[in-house]
């Protein structure tokens, strides 16, 4: 092939191929448009046989013209075009395509030839391809919108529709073209008025006539459109005679088919009878079918009978899928409905005719609802709801059970949960129900006492009902868990505290009312001072009535008096149970014990019978409208008002330093079983860690988290700098928390060996809390002492110096120097006894053994320095008498710093803080005395029928030594450290004068045994030794040997069964439940067993 050639074909190629494909599209497109065309026709047989004709055709003409379509760009045409383009002769470039070998013609100039037409072609290619591409535009642009078009056209056709499958298999649509028309109906035989549906199936047709008429009616035709397939359905209806259907559609014709309507049939009659349990005892009853519910008790049967109008096949109760068969014989039925508890719902009767004809009318129905034997309900209105167990261990019981029918059997069940959560076997106790009936309220009491409960653990029970309902249906009703727990040392410890606290604030607001009280009486007394004065006339001989404004004020002052002394009472009755509650808590620190005993006593001591009758008396005035006698009142009231605030005051700062040593000593108890708790943990839960582990472990975290805040709350308390004592022990706590943490989440990854080190590590961070509690216990405790001791020594030092000024003001009126000297003189000494009497209260309010009447000794000497200073102030001045009342004034400020220097010789020589332990030391002293003496007492009793001498001296030598006693209390009450030592001095003294009438019997053999417990609530103490105060202060339990326990009380006296016997209700109804707990708390500990 010569050059020129290859380069012709190469630059018309590209448009042959092009031009080829234009005529492709084109094709396409137009048998795309005919079999849209016969997609639309179908399933027209002749329209779709055209149109595959047609497009066989355009695609056997496609072949043709695609072959035809390049010759415009072959080598010849292109070459011609070439020629033209470059204006060369004819011939040039196109004779060059196939050069035909000459003779004479060389090799050399045909290739010469052809590269030089190959050079015209070149520089004539770009025109040339304008020409040629201007043509294969055209042909592309009518090729793809010919195809385009012809796609669209195929797409709107639906060519995937259901009519299009005769387009898509022509043969089959030839073959559906001859297949017969089918005409069917859903039923031959119906009811009259009942319809029927007709179905017609034409393959390959699109429109058919469905024929009908009746019995003796001419054919009435009806137009039906099939759907693609050649189908379609028609509802024929309501029908009252037979009906006769035939269709044709075209050439094509079906059978014919008939319909008949037969005769009527219905139910001529229906008994429905219900037949109940026999345990409900009700006689059959006749229910009646239709719309209204039916209620009938669960287990009835209902007996079923009735008959119809033609012979029945069979027949059926029906409820959904379920089915309840009935016997068939002729035209009747019979049967029975057993009404379970799922048998609730509608009924309904059904019946099937021998000729299988359909019943007329309403079918009977039932509705049915069943009401279920319902079980037993059960409530427990006591306690109710969960709660703490009662000390003695047995919980009263009152169970409230109810049933639909009746009760035969009831049942408490119990079982103990632990404190670690494990679960104890369940015990069941029968209660006594035979003839309760439907109702029954039952009293009981659960023992737990031989449970094995333990301070934490919670006793849960339940009670369970069964009804009469018999086995194997019978109903049990269970009533709600309730919880009983036994409260743990730590809550007891924890509510002593918090309750302490509150009382402390109470205490606070208290001394604050009485002191704006107090103002508020002493402004009214001075205000009717003034105003009578101001109205009081020379000729009037009284005073007028009593104001309006005046009787509401003094009114309101009686009225907020009294309210205060209430409070007084009740915030008395709050330390009384803090006691309580404290020796419930296993809190038996004799140091604690004693400051709230004393705050107690201050409290009583407040609230004196003078205080009531100044009250008394204020009222009275103020009801006669008396206006003077209202003056006195209010001015006697506000001093006993002074003496009520001072009391208060003192029992505020006393109560407060004991609730702080009180959370001290509960802190350390509790940081000591924390410790001890943990030890455990670390023992038996960290070598084998798991979920149950890691949550006691948890759960010891949380109180080392509630331990470190009331360590928090006892800083606070103390109103210390940031950085307290406190501070280490609190920190150690939280190191613990932290620890405990770590070792709970150890042992819920099952790591042994790092919760057995965060647990020793929490272990040793708490080693050093409980006596590092303690210790700061004992710091508070030395410098309070120290307190009291500076303000003794500043008191004792004024005091002497006043008593030295006042040495001399007597001196000089001896002399008889009465001159302003010596008045300047004595009023100087007179108000330095103010500072004095501040410092003595002070002391007094800060500890113990610092008497209240040293301030009373020193009110005395500043009352008769007044009347000497009075004395010198008259016109002719006494001075012999003004000496006699100074002498008597130093008298009483010697005696005052002599009791100040043995005041500060006891409290310096004390060990506690506040001097209670030493008070309570000398009540307890006294107590085991008393105790020695009814031992005596009772050695004497049987001898009591021996007379003589000898009898009667040893009875006056058992007078002297409770004379002793008595004399030994008079001056503990003189020395203010016991308010309730002057009525048992009273008490000891009346029972000396009885031993020494020689009158000793049983009577007196228990006064002593009163006077013996009196003593021992009064020093709040125990028998036994005394602690070394220098010594840790653990709190213990009270032991058989520390606790005096009445004949009737002691083991063995009642039978068998606890040691002591246990407060029965009756006993315990007048306290409170908290009293009444902790009343029990304390006989469970009692009865606790001893350890070996």
């Amino acid at each position: 092939m010569t050059d020129t050639a290859v380069r012709l074909r190469r630059l018309g190629g590209p448009h042959a191929r092009a031009r080829a494909g234009a005529m492709l599209l084109t094709s396409a497109g137009v048998a795309l448009a005919i079999a849209a065309a016969g997609l639309a026709l179908a399933p027209r047989v002749a329209a779709v046989v055209v149109a595959w004709l047609l497009i066989a055709g355009i695609a056997a003409a496609a072949v043709w013209l695609v072959r035809r379509a390049g010759r415009p760009a072959a080598p010849a045409a292109v070459g011609r075009l070439v020629e033209t383009a470059a204006g060369t002769r004819a011939g040039s470039v196109v004779g060059l395509l196939a050069p035909a070998a000459s003779a004479g013609a060389s090799a050399e100039l045909l290739g010469l030839a052809d590269a030089r037409a190959a050079a015209v072609v070149e520089r004539a290619a770009p025109v040339v391809g304008r020409l040629l591409a201007r043509g294969t535009r055209t042909s592309l642009a009518m090729g793809a919108g010919t195809a385009a078009l012809g796609a669209a056209l195929f797409v709107a056709s639906s060519p995937g529709a259901g009519r299009a499958a005769a387009f898509w298999h022509p043969l089959r649509a030839i073959v559906d073209a001859g297949a017969p028309l089918r005409l069917a109906v859903d039923r031959v035989t119906v009811r009259r008025g009942d319809s029927v549906t007709v179905t017609l199936q034409v393959p390959a047709a699109t429109r058919a006539i469905l024929w009908t008429r009746g019995p003796g009616e001419p054919w009435r035709p009806a137009p039906v459109a099939l759907d693609s397939l050649g189908y379609a359905t028609r509802r024929i209806g309501p029908l009252e005679s037979d009906l006769y259907l035939r269709a044709s559609s075209g050439s094509r014709r079906s059978g014919e088919r008939r319909v008949s309507v037969t005769l009527p049939a219905f139910v001529a009659g229906l008994e429905l009878t219900a037949r109940y349990p026999e345990y409900l005892a009700r006689p059959d009853e006749p229910l009646v079918p239709g719309p209204d519910p039916v209620a009938i008790p669960e287990g009835t049967v209902i007996l079923t009978s009735g008959a119809a109008s033609v012979p029945l096949a069979a027949a059926a109760w029906r409820r959904g899928d379920g089915r309840a068969r009935l016997a068939v014989k002729g035209t009747r039925f019979s049967g029975r409905l057993a009404a379970l508890a799922s048998a609730s719902g509608t009924w309904q009767l059904e019946l099937a005719t021998a000729d299988g004809a359909p019943l007329e009318g309403d079918v009977a129905e039932l509705r049915l609802r069943v009401v279920p034997d319902s079980a037993p309900v059960v409530t427990v209105p006591v306690p109710g709801r969960d709660t703490t167990l009662p000390l003695s261990l047995r919980q009263p019981l009152v169970i409230d059970a109810r049933d639909d029918h009746g009760l035969t059997r009831l049942e408490v069940v119990s079982w103990r949960v632990s404190q670690t959560g494990k679960v104890g076997a369940a015990v069941r106790e029968s209660l006594d129900v035979s003839g309760a009936g439907e109702r029954a309220i039952v009293q009981g009491d659960l023992d737990a006492e031989r449970r094995g409960l333990l301070p934490g653990d919670t006793l849960r029970l339940r009670v369970e009902a069964w009804d009469n309902v018999p086995s194997p249906g019978t109903h049990v009703g269970r009533s709600e868990e309730i919880a009983l727990r036994l409260p743990s040392f730590e809550e007891l410890r924890a509510a002593t505290r918090a309750a302490a606290q509150d009382i402390a604030a109470a205490a606070d607001s208290l001394a604050q009312a009485e002191r704006e009280l107090g103002g508020r009486t002493r402004d009214l007394a001075q205000q009717r001072s003034r105003d009578a004065a101001g109205q009081r006339s020379p000729a009037e001989g009284r005073d007028g009535p009593l104001p309006f404004q005046a009787t509401e004020r003094a009114q309101a002052v009686a009225r907020e008096q009294e309210a205060l002394q209430q409070r007084v009472q009740e915030l008395s009755r709050a330390v009384e149970e803090i006691t309580r509650a404290a020796q419930a808590a296993g809190l038996g620190d004799t140091a604690f014990q004693a400051r709230l005993r004393e705050v107690q006593e201050l409290l009583q001591r407040a609230v004196t019978p003078e205080l009531a009758a100044r009250l008394r008396e204020l009222q009275e005035a103020v009801a006669r409208l008396d206006p003077e006698a209202t003056r006195r009142a209010l001015e006697r009231l506000a001093e006993a008002q002074q003496q009520l605030k001072a009391e208060l005051e003192r029992s505020e700062e006393l109560f407060r330093r004991a609730a702080v040593e009180g959370a001290l000593a509960s802190l350390a108890a509790d940081a000591e079983d924390l410790r001890r708790r943990q030890g455990e943990w670390n023992r038996e839960d960290a070598p084998r860690p798991d979920s149950g582990g890691a949550a006691r472990q948890r759960a010891l975290a949380d109180r080392a988290d509630s331990l470190a805040r009331g360590i928090e709350r006892v800083a606070t308390d103390l109103r210390a700098a940031p950085r307290t004592p406190l501070a280490a022990p609190q920190q150690a706590t939280r190191d613990a928390r932290a620890a405990m943490q770590r070792a709970a989440q150890a042992a819920d990854d099952a790591r042994a060996a790092p919760a057995s080190e965060a647990g020793s590590d929490a272990e040793r961070q708490l080693a050093g809390v409980p006596e590092a509690l303690r210790g700061q216990r004992d710091s508070l405790a030395r410098e309070w002492r120290g307190e009291t001791l500076a303000a003794l020594d500043r008191a004792l030092s004024e005091t002497a110096a006043l008593a030295q000024g006042q040495e001399g003001v007597a001196e000089a009126l001896r002399r008889g120097e009465a001159g302003a000297g010596t008045r300047s003189r004595q009023a100087s000494v007179e108000e330095g006894t103010d500072a004095v009497a501040r410092q003595i209260r002070e002391a007094a309010g800060k500890h113990a053994l610092v008497s209240p009447q040293l301030d009373a000794a020193l009110g005395y000497a500043k009352r008769q320095m007044a009347a000497a200073r009075s004395e010198l102030e008259e016109a002719d001045p006494n001075a012999s008498e003004a000496a006699s009342l100074a002498e008597d004034a130093l008298d009483a400020l010697n005696a005052t710093a002599l009791a100040l220097a043995r005041s500060r010789s006891q409290v310096a020589g004390g060990k506690s803080g506040s001097g209670f332990a030493e008070a309570v030391e000398q009540l307890a002293r006294l107590a085991r005395d008393q105790q020695g003496l009814n031992g005596l007492a009772q050695g004497l009793v049987p001898l009591m029928g021996v007379s003589g001498e000898a009898m009667l001296q040893r009875l006056r030598a058992l007078a002297a030594r409770q004379r002793a006693l008595a004399e030994q209390l008079e001056r503990l009450q003189a020395g203010g450290a016991s308010a309730a030592a002057g009525p048992l001095a009273q008490e000891a003294k009346e029972l000396a004068r009885q031993l020494e009438a020689g009158r000793l019997d049983q009577q007196t053999i228990e006064r002593q045994q009163r006077l013996y417990r009196r003593l021992l609530d009064a020093g709040r103490t125990l028998s036994n030794d005394e602690p070394d105060e220098t010594k840790e202060r653990v709190s213990r339990s009270a032991t058989g040997d520390s606790v005096h326990i009445p004949d009737i009380l002691k083991p063995g006296a009642t039978g068998p069964g606890p040691r002591l016997r246990y407060p029965t209700w009756e006993e315990l109804q007048g306290l409170t439940p908290e009293q009444r707990r902790l009343v029990l708390e304390y006989f469970r500990r009692l009865n606790e067993p001893r350890l070996p």
